[in-house]
């Protein structure tokens, strides 16, 4: 009887050892898997930085180009304020002419809209 009660622990210890080892092999199979999804997700982020680069570069040349635009064509747009538009539209209505922009130097967005929207001082004179 001690033999039957040896040989079914070492059976039992088999299949324990054989699930161990199974699991084993499911996680070294997992983890090579694992690895490889990492290396294609570095892969694919760094094809997004470089094309994220690379129209960074693409919106600075169109940047140059449409000051060249606005200068051949005399014509810029400018964001301004909706309430500021009447008294645009009074100083066009009596042909005065813009004579100077003086920049802005701080943040006018109020923390809405386009951030870091910066304003200008457009200096106009009446016509005469």
């Amino acid at each position: 009887m001690a033999k039957r009660r040896g040989s079914v622990i070492e059976r039992v210890l088999k299949r324990i050892e054989d699930s161990v080892e199974e699991y084993r092999a499911k996680e070294r199979v997992r983890e090579v898997d694992l690895q490889a999804h990492r290396a294609e997700l570095w892969a694919e982020a760094a094809e997004r930085q470089r094309l994220l680069a690379e129209a960074l570069a693409e919106g600075e040349a169109d940047r140059a180009s449409l000051e060249e635009i606005t200068k051949e064509e005399r014509v810029v747009f400018v964001l301004h304020r909706e309430d500021l538009t009447a008294t645009l539209e009074d100083f066009a209505g009596k042909k005065d002419c813009l004579v100077n922009v003086v920049p802005g130097k701080g943040d006018y967005g109020g923390g809405r809209g386009i951030d870091g929207l910066r304003g200008s001082w457009l200096v106009f004179e009446a016509s005469r």
